[in-house]
């Protein structure tokens, strides 16, 4: 194995020392030159272009001395060598541009530009002469030093060069893979498609005049081809025209150089669409995710708006009294939530609460609130006196430990025996008692919102109910709209909405209850489609209204 190292060494050393003396020396005949050229331009870069040659000697010749000697050379070295290499490269560049044809001095050119490039290949396969067990780590930090970006990891790809031409494919091809991107050929527009038939791509490096399928017809063959559309297109065309180029541009390429680029250029291109990719693939990635979850949420949304609906109670015909309600929450989920159930033989507890917000938190705090009420699992409660279960609310839901949520909530405990209905309120809009007579009452308690504070009391009212009354519990999602025109819904308007359509129902025989009929007219008032917060509605019917509704 040392005798094998040994031996690349000996043949690494060797060439590396021919192809310097190569660069040097064709770079020394350019500068003598450039006194005979009779452009100004020309002259000023054959000088460049010894001076580079020059200057590339002593740290070439360090760096081979380093790999001569089974060391990796240091990152310092191995970075200025590139930096002095990919300079010279750019000024042969340069004198192609403006070198005449048939001067004398471009086939110098092209031997110092052939003499450059190869002493890069064999720099960038020294890492393994100098350092058998190099870790690839290592060896990916090199190539970033040469890009100039030591602490940017270099995003590699593949790409296609299509080209007629041997020479300019193999000259791009060689840029590319010193650049560590993976490259194939193809010789025309045909062929080329048949490689993308069998492998994907990420960037195609394209020439415009072409036999059989030019550059043109090749850029509105992949336009139209659906699974081409993240494929990235560069055309390098000795065409420098104008319209060929914004044709071209027209047809989806990405980018149009001539055919003598600056590598740096071409580098520089290539990176940034490949960063755009990886950019973009990553986005994909993130949205596809985002997706899953939004989809996931969402069913675990609507498993959880189920159950909360499913806690609601049923129509009720108890004892001459009938219930029926509407319940809207502004999102998936609600903060709001009512219940009516039996307390004894004689007695009716009903409420309605409505929860800081909307969305899940409201919807967990109400689901919890609504069955330890229903449950009657609150610990020393009278749940025949409204004041001592909004007491006890109070003092088991402080805001401090609800993540500084609050709720309202009217409560009420109907005697079916006296007809005496006695109620509190902790923040609630007033409850809507509407007498046999149409006359309106409005049930409002003196309470605080719960949560806010400990020591707070609620006082307890009574209110005889006749036969044929009815009574609205409401949230005030229900009245606090915007109109469409831009005010907001008035308290009087909204009273004054809601005993017209109890009137209304009370004269028609086909209307069983007018809550619906509340909400749309409400609705259609609203400069928005769709509430802004939960509304919820229950209507309690005594004796004979409405009419059956459900048992």
């Amino acid at each position: 194995m040392s005798e094998r190292n040994d031996d690349a060494r000996a043949l690494f050393r060797h060439e590396a020392r021919t192809i310097l003396n190569h660069v040097v020396g064709f770079g020394e005949l350019l500068a003598g030159d450039a006194g005979a050229s009779s452009a100004k331009a020309l002259r000023e870069i054959f000088g460049k272009i010894g001076k580079a040659a020059l200057a590339l000697r002593q740290p070439a010749l360090e760096y081979v001395s380093s790999v001569s000697e089974g060391a990796e050379p240091p990152d310092a070295l191995r970075r200025q060598v590139y930096d002095r290499i990919y300079d010279l490269i750019s000024l042969v560049q340069a004198a192609r541009r403006v070198a005449p044809k048939g001067d004398r001095a471009v086939e110098d050119i092209h031997k110092v530009h052939e003499a450059a490039n190869a002493l890069a290949d064999l720099f960038e396969g020294s890492v393994s002469i100098a350092a058998p067990h190099a870790r690839e780590a290592d060896m990916g930090k090199a190539s970033a030093h040469i890009s100039g970006h030591p602490s940017k990891p270099r995003i590699s790809g593949r790409i296609l060069v299509v080209d007629d031409d041997a020479f300019n494919r193999e000259i791009l091809a060689r840029h590319l893979e010193r650049q560590g991107h993976v490259v194939c050929q193809a010789p025309n527009g045909r062929e080329a498609f048949s490689i993308l038939s069998e492998a994907p791509f990420d960037i195609v490096v394209l020439d415009v005049m072409m036999p059989g399928m030019n550059g043109f017809q090749f850029l509105e063959a992949i336009r139209e081809g659906e699974r081409f559309r993240d494929l990235s297109t560069i055309v390098v065309s000795a065409l420098e025209d104008a319209a060929s180029m914004a044709r071209c541009i027209e047809l989806g390429a990405e980018d149009y150089l001539p055919r003598d680029f600056d590598p740096v250029i071409l580098k520089a291109r290539i990176d940034s669409l490949l960063e755009k990719k990886e950019y973009k693939r990553e986005n994909d990635e993130a949205l596809r995710r985002l997706v899953e979850t939004q989809e996931r949420l969402a069913a675990e949304l609507r498993d959880a708006a189920s159950y909360v609906r499913s806690l609601l109670p049923k129509r009720l015909r108890w004892r001459g009294v009938s219930a029926d309600w509407e319940f809207i929450p502004s999102l998936s989920l609600g903060g709001d939530c009512f219940y009516y159930h039996k307390i004894d033989e004689n007695r009716l507890a009903l409420y309605l609460l409505d929860v800081s917000g909307h969305g899940i938190q409201a919807a967990l705090l109400s689901a919890t609130i609504m069955n330890m009420l229903r449950g009657l699992s609150l610990g020393g409660v009278d749940y025949a006196s409204p004041s001592s279960v909004l007491s006890r609310l109070n003092r088991s839901f402080r805001i401090e430990d609800q993540n500084n949520m609050f709720f309202t909530i009217w409560y009420g405990v109907y005697d079916a025996s006296t007809k005496l209905l006695r109620y509190a309120s902790a923040g609630s809009p007033p409850a809507i008692l509407v007498g046999p007579d149409g006359v309106v009452v409005e049930l409002a308690g003196d309470g605080p919102v719960i949560g806010v504070d400990e020591g707070a009391t609620f006082g307890e009212f009574d209110e005889a109910v006749d036969s044929g009354s009815n009574l609205y519990l409401f949230s005030d999602g229900l009245f606090e709209v915007r109109t469409k025109a831009g005010k907001i819904l008035e308290w009087s308007s909204f009273r004054e909405l809601l005993e017209a359509h109890h009137r209304e129902c009370i004269v028609s025989p086909a209307c069983l209850s007018p809550i619906k009929r509340i909400v749309d007219s409400i609705r259609g008032l609203s400069s928005k489609s769709l509430f802004d917060d939960d509304v919820s509605i229950v209507e309690f019917a005594f004796d004979g209204y409405p009419r059956d509704t459900v048992s």
